[in-house]
């Protein structure tokens, strides 16, 4: 009974309990940084971001961006780790590369039909694709400004850093499409 009551008082502080610090999948860090926001804040996700640099490619920490009216910047950044959580008010680096749009104008992520998780995309991509050398995975869930599904861009690179493959995988549906990665580049 008192380990029960000291993993509750865990969670309530934003620390993720022991079997989740191995494996750290984006929703569970959503449902950690949701914590820490106001209810008109937590709804409104704009961007979900992680790297990893090791042989299981599985992140250990998420980035989690959301649009908040009532800062400066207009978003708060949270970042989830395996064992703590931060946040980050009044933030505007992350949309420095849509100064014209703002973040208001930015797509949210409908979060309630976000079915695939990071770790379930990551297995879609290796029964699809047999990729030798992976040394590194960047993951990033976009929402199109179309209002289709979202969909989870995973790119994978090699030991020196070099870019061996950019796969798309419906955050609904679980859909693979590998891109081409001189498409993005430009």
């Amino acid at each position: 009974m008192l380990q029960c009551s000291l993993f509750s008082l865990g969670c309530a502080f934003g620390f993720s309990p022991p079997e989740q610090a191995v494996h750290l999948t984006a929703l569970r860090a959503l449902k950690i940084a949701q914590r820490r926001l106001r209810p008109e804040v937590r709804s409104r996700l704009l961007a979900v971001s992680s790297s990893r640099t090791d042989a299981s490619l599985t992140p250990d920490a998420w980035r989690f961006v959301f649009f908040d009216a009532g800062t400066s910047g207009k978003c708060r950044v949270v970042t989830v780790a395996a064992h703590t959580s931060s946040e980050h008010p009044d933030t505007v680096e992350a949309f420095s590369a849509e100064k014209n749009d703002g973040a208001a104008a930015l797509p949210t992520l409908v979060q309630n039909k976000w079915i695939v998780d990071s770790d379930a995309a990551l297995e879609l991509i290796r029964q699809e694709s047999k990729l030798k050398g992976v040394k590194a995975a960047q993951y990033r869930l976009e929402q199109p400004r179309s209002g289709k599904e979202a969909t989870w861009v995973i790119d994978l690179f090699d030991a020196p850093g070099e870019p061996l493959a950019r796969f798309q995988i419906g955050a609904r549906t679980g859909s693979v499409f590998r891109l081409d990665l001189h498409a993005h580049a430009a």
